[in-house]
């Protein structure tokens, strides 16, 4: 007699093949949803940074070590609704912090942690053009030449 399967056998893999796949297309929609909070977040640090510089009045680039700069800048980018924020973009244990303060109150300020594990947080100026470099990726931020006549650069 010839072995072969049986109408019951063959539905029964049908029917755990259908699981298979379905816990598979889970896993996958799950990957592409925290891929795209991802993305947001890191989108959400440029788009903070590009309008802290863009709408900057006063920026001082300070060098701390060969990896790390700290920028303090007044703008009137706030995400506190302050009237021109003093900001202050730092590295501190591996984390880039956004500080913002009250320019008249010195004592008021928050805090916002924007990206972990920070080994490099470079920012460089030329011709109105900032060169944003955190860990092995970097942004290029254009401002009006008119508008960066009025920037102050320190190094």
């Amino acid at each position: 007699m010839k072995k072969s399967f049986t109408l019951l056998e063959l539905l029964i893999s049908a029917m755990l093949l259908v699981f298979i796949f379905s816990a598979i297309s889970n896993v996958i929609n799950s990957l592409k949803i925290s891929n795209k909070v991802f993305n947001q977040k890191k989108n959400y640090l440029i788009r903070v940074l590009y309008y802290d510089i863009l709408n900057a009045t006063y920026i001082n680039i300070k060098h701390i070590t060969p990896d790390i700069d700290e920028v303090e800048l007044i703008t009137s980018n706030t995400l506190y609704n302050y009237a021109n924020p003093k900001v202050i973009w730092y590295v501190k244990g591996g984390n880039l912090i956004r500080l913002e303060k009250i320019k008249e109150k010195e004592m008021y300020y928050t805090l916002d942690s924007f990206q972990r594990n920070v080994k490099i947080f470079k920012i460089y100026r030329k011709n109105g053009k900032f060169l944003v470099f955190v860990n092995n990726k970097f942004f290029e931020f254009i401002k009006d030449f008119n508008e960066s006549k009025n920037i102050k650069h320190k190094l």
